[in-house]
Protein backbone atom coordinates (compact mmCIF):
# COMPACT_ATOMS: atom_id res chain seq x y z
CA UNK A 1 0.00 0.00 0.00
CA UNK A 2 2.79 2.43 0.92
CA UNK A 3 4.54 1.47 -2.31
CA UNK A 4 1.44 2.39 -4.36
CA UNK A 5 0.91 5.68 -2.51
CA UNK A 6 4.56 6.61 -3.07
CA UNK A 7 4.22 6.25 -6.83
CA UNK A 8 0.75 7.84 -6.85
CA UNK A 9 2.21 10.90 -5.16
CA UNK A 10 4.72 11.27 -8.00
CA UNK A 11 1.86 11.41 -10.52
CA UNK A 12 -0.28 13.97 -8.61
CA UNK A 13 1.24 16.98 -10.45
CA UNK A 14 -0.15 15.48 -13.66
CA UNK A 15 -3.61 15.33 -12.09
CA UNK A 16 -3.30 19.02 -11.24
CA UNK A 17 -2.31 19.76 -14.82
CA UNK A 18 -5.33 17.83 -16.12
CA UNK A 19 -7.65 19.61 -13.70
CA UNK A 20 -6.22 22.99 -14.72
CA UNK A 21 -6.86 22.08 -18.35
CA UNK A 22 -10.41 21.05 -17.37
CA UNK A 23 -10.89 24.41 -15.68
CA UNK A 24 -9.68 26.27 -18.75
CA UNK A 25 -11.99 24.22 -20.99
CA UNK A 26 -14.88 24.76 -18.56
CA UNK A 27 -14.40 28.53 -18.71
CA UNK A 28 -14.53 28.40 -22.51
CA UNK A 29 -17.60 26.17 -22.36
CA UNK A 30 -19.29 28.50 -19.87
CA UNK A 31 -18.60 31.51 -22.04
CA UNK A 32 -20.05 29.78 -25.10
CA UNK A 33 -23.05 28.03 -23.56
CA UNK A 34 -24.00 28.22 -19.87
CA UNK A 35 -26.60 25.40 -20.06
CA UNK A 36 -24.09 23.06 -21.74
CA UNK A 37 -21.52 23.99 -19.10
CA UNK A 38 -23.88 23.05 -16.25
CA UNK A 39 -24.69 19.70 -17.89
CA UNK A 40 -21.16 18.59 -18.74
CA UNK A 41 -18.75 20.07 -16.17
CA UNK A 42 -19.23 17.38 -13.47
CA UNK A 43 -19.03 14.57 -16.02
CA UNK A 44 -15.95 16.16 -17.54
CA UNK A 45 -14.12 16.33 -14.19
CA UNK A 46 -15.12 12.77 -13.20
CA UNK A 47 -13.89 11.43 -16.53
CA UNK A 48 -10.58 13.23 -16.08
CA UNK A 49 -10.06 11.86 -12.56
CA UNK A 50 -11.07 8.34 -13.66
CA UNK A 51 -8.66 8.48 -16.60
CA UNK A 52 -5.91 9.65 -14.27
CA UNK A 53 -6.41 6.76 -11.86
CA UNK A 54 -6.58 4.17 -14.65
CA UNK A 55 -3.32 5.44 -16.14
CA UNK A 56 -1.76 5.63 -12.67
CA UNK A 57 -2.75 2.03 -11.95
CA UNK A 58 -1.12 0.83 -15.17
CA UNK A 59 2.05 2.87 -14.54
CA UNK A 60 2.30 1.76 -10.89
CA UNK A 61 1.98 -1.89 -11.94
CA UNK A 62 4.83 -1.38 -14.40
CA UNK A 63 6.93 0.36 -11.74
CA UNK A 64 6.32 -2.51 -9.33
CA UNK A 65 7.50 -5.00 -11.93
CA UNK A 66 10.54 -2.83 -12.64
CA UNK A 67 11.35 -2.56 -8.92
CA UNK A 68 11.08 -6.34 -8.54
CA UNK A 69 13.31 -6.79 -11.60
CA UNK A 70 15.88 -4.40 -10.07
CA UNK A 71 15.93 -6.37 -6.82
CA UNK A 72 16.21 -9.69 -8.66
CA UNK A 73 19.11 -8.40 -10.76
CA UNK A 74 20.97 -6.82 -7.83
CA UNK A 75 20.64 -9.95 -5.69
CA UNK A 76 21.55 -12.28 -8.56
CA UNK A 77 23.29 -10.49 -11.46
CA UNK A 78 22.99 -12.65 -14.56
CA UNK A 79 21.87 -12.33 -18.16
CA UNK A 80 18.22 -13.32 -17.82
CA UNK A 81 17.53 -10.95 -14.89
CA UNK A 82 19.35 -8.18 -16.77
CA UNK A 83 17.22 -8.74 -19.90
CA UNK A 84 14.03 -8.70 -17.84
CA UNK A 85 15.06 -5.37 -16.29
CA UNK A 86 15.98 -3.87 -19.67
CA UNK A 87 12.62 -4.98 -21.09
CA UNK A 88 10.78 -3.01 -18.38
CA UNK A 89 12.99 0.10 -18.59
CA UNK A 90 12.76 3.13 -20.83
CA UNK A 91 15.30 3.87 -23.55
CA UNK A 92 16.91 6.59 -21.42
CA UNK A 93 17.43 4.12 -18.55
CA UNK A 94 18.84 1.24 -20.57
CA UNK A 95 22.33 2.70 -21.04
CA UNK A 96 22.74 3.26 -17.27
CA UNK A 97 21.47 -0.24 -16.52
CA UNK A 98 23.93 -1.79 -18.98
CA UNK A 99 26.81 0.13 -17.37
CA UNK A 100 25.66 -0.99 -13.92
CA UNK A 101 25.42 -4.59 -15.14
CA UNK A 102 28.98 -4.52 -16.53
CA UNK A 103 30.27 -3.21 -13.19
CA UNK A 104 28.34 -5.85 -11.23
CA UNK A 105 29.62 -8.67 -13.46
CA UNK A 106 33.18 -7.43 -12.98
CA UNK A 107 32.82 -7.21 -9.20
CA UNK A 108 31.12 -10.60 -9.14
CA UNK A 109 34.08 -12.15 -10.95
CA UNK A 110 36.54 -10.49 -8.54
CA UNK A 111 34.57 -11.71 -5.50
CA UNK A 112 34.47 -15.23 -6.96
CA UNK A 113 38.23 -15.22 -7.43
CA UNK A 114 38.82 -13.91 -3.88
CA UNK A 115 36.44 -16.50 -2.41
CA UNK A 116 38.29 -19.24 -4.27
CA UNK A 117 41.65 -18.01 -2.94
CA UNK A 118 40.24 -17.72 0.59
CA UNK A 119 38.81 -21.25 0.43
CA UNK A 120 42.19 -22.60 -0.74
CA UNK A 121 43.98 -20.75 2.08
CA UNK A 122 41.52 -21.97 4.73
CA UNK A 123 41.84 -25.52 3.41
CA UNK A 124 45.64 -25.28 3.61
CA UNK A 125 45.58 -23.90 7.19
CA UNK A 126 43.14 -26.59 8.31
CA UNK A 127 45.25 -29.35 6.74
CA UNK A 128 48.39 -27.87 8.32
CA UNK A 129 46.71 -27.83 11.73
CA UNK A 130 45.84 -31.52 11.36
CA UNK A 131 49.32 -32.45 10.06
CA UNK A 132 51.12 -30.65 12.90
CA UNK A 133 49.30 -32.82 15.44
CA UNK A 134 51.49 -35.84 14.56
CA UNK A 135 54.87 -34.21 15.35
CA UNK A 136 53.29 -32.68 18.47
CA UNK A 137 52.24 -36.14 19.60
CA UNK A 138 55.76 -37.43 18.96
CA UNK A 139 57.18 -34.47 20.91
CA UNK A 140 54.84 -35.23 23.82
CA UNK A 141 55.89 -38.88 23.79
CA UNK A 142 59.57 -37.93 23.69
CA UNK A 143 59.24 -35.47 26.57
CA UNK A 144 57.32 -37.99 28.66
CA UNK A 145 59.96 -40.69 28.09
CA UNK A 146 62.97 -38.42 28.55
CA UNK A 147 61.68 -36.09 31.27
CA UNK A 148 63.81 -37.78 33.97
CA UNK A 149 66.95 -37.18 31.89
CA UNK A 150 66.33 -33.47 31.37
CA UNK A 151 66.96 -30.69 33.88
CA UNK A 152 63.71 -29.86 35.67
CA UNK A 153 63.71 -26.26 34.46
CA UNK A 154 64.33 -27.31 30.84
CA UNK A 155 61.62 -29.99 30.96
CA UNK A 156 59.12 -27.46 32.31
CA UNK A 157 59.92 -24.90 29.60
CA UNK A 158 59.63 -27.51 26.85
CA UNK A 159 56.30 -28.68 28.26
CA UNK A 160 55.11 -25.09 28.43
CA UNK A 161 56.03 -24.43 24.78
CA UNK A 162 54.39 -27.71 23.75
CA UNK A 163 51.22 -26.73 25.64
CA UNK A 164 51.10 -23.32 23.96
CA UNK A 165 51.49 -24.86 20.49
CA UNK A 166 48.77 -27.41 21.24
CA UNK A 167 46.44 -24.66 22.44
CA UNK A 168 47.03 -22.58 19.31
CA UNK A 169 46.47 -25.57 17.04
CA UNK A 170 43.26 -26.42 18.92
CA UNK A 171 42.04 -22.86 18.47
CA UNK A 172 42.62 -23.09 14.72
CA UNK A 173 40.73 -26.39 14.44
CA UNK A 174 37.82 -25.25 16.58
CA UNK A 175 37.67 -21.93 14.73
CA UNK A 176 37.05 -23.82 11.50
CA UNK A 177 34.66 -26.11 13.32
CA UNK A 178 32.38 -23.28 14.50
CA UNK A 179 32.50 -21.65 11.05
CA UNK A 180 31.60 -24.86 9.24
CA UNK A 181 28.08 -25.20 7.85
CA UNK A 182 27.98 -28.79 9.11
CA UNK A 183 28.71 -29.65 12.74
CA UNK A 184 30.28 -32.98 13.66
CA UNK A 185 29.21 -32.90 17.29
CA UNK A 186 28.91 -36.26 19.04
CA UNK A 187 26.55 -35.86 22.00
CA UNK A 188 26.98 -38.33 24.82
CA UNK A 189 26.81 -38.54 28.61
CA UNK A 190 29.99 -36.98 29.95
CA UNK A 191 31.25 -37.67 33.47
CA UNK A 192 31.96 -34.17 34.83
CA UNK A 193 34.30 -35.20 37.63
CA UNK A 194 36.45 -37.33 35.31
CA UNK A 195 36.47 -34.58 32.66
CA UNK A 196 37.64 -31.90 35.11
CA UNK A 197 40.23 -34.17 36.72
CA UNK A 198 41.70 -34.99 33.29
CA UNK A 199 41.80 -31.30 32.45
CA UNK A 200 43.57 -30.38 35.69
CA UNK A 201 46.05 -33.21 35.12
CA UNK A 202 46.91 -31.80 31.69
CA UNK A 203 47.51 -28.37 33.19
CA UNK A 204 49.20 -29.72 36.32
CA UNK A 205 52.80 -28.59 35.51
CA UNK A 206 51.68 -25.02 34.83
CA UNK A 207 49.40 -24.94 37.88
CA UNK A 208 52.22 -26.18 40.10
CA UNK A 209 54.69 -23.70 38.59
CA UNK A 210 52.40 -20.82 39.59
CA UNK A 211 51.54 -22.42 42.96
CA UNK A 212 47.82 -22.52 42.31
CA UNK A 213 45.47 -23.49 45.12
CA UNK A 214 42.74 -25.68 43.61
CA UNK A 215 39.37 -26.22 45.24
CA UNK A 216 36.76 -28.61 43.82
CA UNK A 217 33.27 -28.63 45.29
CA UNK A 218 30.36 -30.99 44.58
CA UNK A 219 31.61 -32.09 41.15
CA UNK A 220 29.53 -35.12 40.31
CA UNK A 221 27.08 -36.54 37.82
CA UNK A 222 26.99 -36.35 34.04
CA UNK A 223 25.91 -33.93 31.33
CA UNK A 224 24.78 -34.66 27.79
CA UNK A 225 27.12 -32.78 25.45
CA UNK A 226 29.94 -33.05 22.92
CA UNK A 227 33.06 -34.06 24.83
CA UNK A 228 35.70 -32.48 22.56
CA UNK A 229 33.96 -29.11 22.44
CA UNK A 230 33.17 -29.08 26.16
CA UNK A 231 36.77 -29.92 27.08
CA UNK A 232 37.98 -27.16 24.75
CA UNK A 233 35.67 -24.66 26.47
CA UNK A 234 37.02 -25.64 29.89
CA UNK A 235 40.63 -25.58 28.70
CA UNK A 236 40.27 -22.02 27.38
CA UNK A 237 38.76 -20.86 30.66
CA UNK A 238 41.56 -22.53 32.64
CA UNK A 239 44.22 -21.12 30.29
CA UNK A 240 42.88 -17.63 30.96
CA UNK A 241 42.98 -18.25 34.71
CA UNK A 242 46.66 -19.16 34.36
CA UNK A 243 47.44 -16.26 32.05
CA UNK A 244 45.89 -13.58 34.26
CA UNK A 245 46.65 -15.09 37.68
CA UNK A 246 47.54 -13.14 40.82
CA UNK A 247 50.63 -13.50 43.03
CA UNK A 248 48.80 -16.05 45.19
CA UNK A 249 46.55 -17.71 42.61
CA UNK A 250 43.43 -19.61 43.54
CA UNK A 251 41.04 -21.59 41.37
CA UNK A 252 37.64 -22.84 42.48
CA UNK A 253 35.40 -25.18 40.47
CA UNK A 254 31.98 -25.97 41.88
CA UNK A 255 28.70 -27.34 40.63
CA UNK A 256 25.04 -26.72 41.39
CA UNK A 257 21.90 -28.38 40.09
CA UNK A 258 18.25 -27.55 39.73
CA UNK A 259 15.46 -29.55 38.13
CA UNK A 260 16.41 -28.79 34.53
CA UNK A 261 19.98 -27.44 34.44
CA UNK A 262 23.45 -28.23 35.74
CA UNK A 263 25.65 -25.20 36.42
CA UNK A 264 29.44 -25.36 36.53
CA UNK A 265 30.96 -22.32 38.27
CA UNK A 266 34.66 -21.55 37.73
CA UNK A 267 36.23 -18.76 39.80
CA UNK A 268 39.74 -17.36 40.05
CA UNK A 269 41.32 -14.49 41.98
CA UNK A 270 43.29 -13.08 39.05
CA UNK A 271 43.34 -9.56 37.64
CA UNK A 272 39.74 -9.80 36.46
CA UNK A 273 38.16 -7.64 33.78
CA UNK A 274 37.31 -3.95 33.86
CA UNK A 275 33.60 -3.10 33.91
CA UNK A 276 33.83 -1.31 30.56
CA UNK A 277 35.37 -4.41 28.95
CA UNK A 278 33.07 -7.07 30.43
CA UNK A 279 30.22 -6.76 27.86
CA UNK A 280 32.71 -7.26 25.01
CA UNK A 281 34.90 -10.16 26.15
CA UNK A 282 33.22 -12.67 23.82
CA UNK A 283 33.67 -10.49 20.73
CA UNK A 284 36.12 -11.74 18.13
CA UNK A 285 39.53 -10.09 18.47
CA UNK A 286 38.62 -8.11 21.61
CA UNK A 287 41.51 -7.93 24.10
CA UNK A 288 40.38 -5.09 26.33
CA UNK A 289 42.38 -2.76 28.51
CA UNK A 290 43.38 -5.02 31.39
CA UNK A 291 47.11 -4.81 31.58
CA UNK A 292 50.14 -5.74 29.52
CA UNK A 293 49.40 -9.49 29.53
CA UNK A 294 45.95 -9.01 28.01
CA UNK A 295 47.40 -6.75 25.31
CA UNK A 296 49.43 -9.73 24.09
CA UNK A 297 46.36 -11.95 23.73
CA UNK A 298 44.61 -12.62 20.42
CA UNK A 299 41.00 -12.20 21.54
CA UNK A 300 40.07 -15.55 19.99
CA UNK A 301 39.83 -17.91 22.98
CA UNK A 302 36.67 -16.56 24.65
CA UNK A 303 35.13 -15.85 21.23
CA UNK A 304 35.43 -19.57 20.41
CA UNK A 305 34.12 -20.46 23.87
CA UNK A 306 30.96 -18.43 23.25
CA UNK A 307 30.47 -19.78 19.71
CA UNK A 308 30.81 -23.39 20.85
CA UNK A 309 28.65 -22.82 23.92
CA UNK A 310 25.87 -21.40 21.74
CA UNK A 311 26.13 -24.39 19.40
CA UNK A 312 25.92 -26.79 22.38
CA UNK A 313 23.04 -24.83 23.98
CA UNK A 314 25.21 -23.95 26.99
CA UNK A 315 24.32 -20.66 28.66
CA UNK A 316 27.27 -18.54 29.79
CA UNK A 317 27.22 -15.83 32.45
CA UNK A 318 30.24 -13.94 33.75
CA UNK A 319 31.00 -11.78 36.78
CA UNK A 320 34.17 -9.82 37.37
CA UNK A 321 35.63 -6.74 39.01
CA UNK A 322 38.99 -5.26 38.19
CA UNK A 323 41.69 -6.86 40.40
CA UNK A 324 39.00 -8.93 42.16
CA UNK A 325 39.01 -12.10 40.05
CA UNK A 326 36.82 -13.60 37.39
CA UNK A 327 33.82 -15.94 37.57
CA UNK A 328 32.20 -17.78 34.69
CA UNK A 329 29.16 -20.05 34.91
CA UNK A 330 28.29 -22.71 32.34
CA UNK A 331 24.64 -23.75 32.54
CA UNK A 332 23.93 -27.02 30.78
CA UNK A 333 20.40 -28.23 30.16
Amino acid sequence: MKFNLKYLATYLPWLLVLLAFDLFTAVLLWLSDVRMFQALILLYILATVLLFFILSFLLIRKERKKSAAYKAFISNPKTDTELELLHLSSASEKESIEQMADTLYQKQAEIGKLNSLLAEYEDYVEKWAHEIKLPLSLLSLLLDNQSDKLPEDTAFKLNYVKKQIQENVSQILFYYRVKSEKNDFLFEDLDLEECIQDLLENFDPLLKEKNFTIQLENIQGTCYTDQRSFEFILSQILANALKYSSDKPELSISMSKDKERTSLIIRDNGCGVKACDLPHIFEKGFTGDSGETRKKSTGIGLYLVKQLADALKIEITVKSEWLQGFEITLSIS
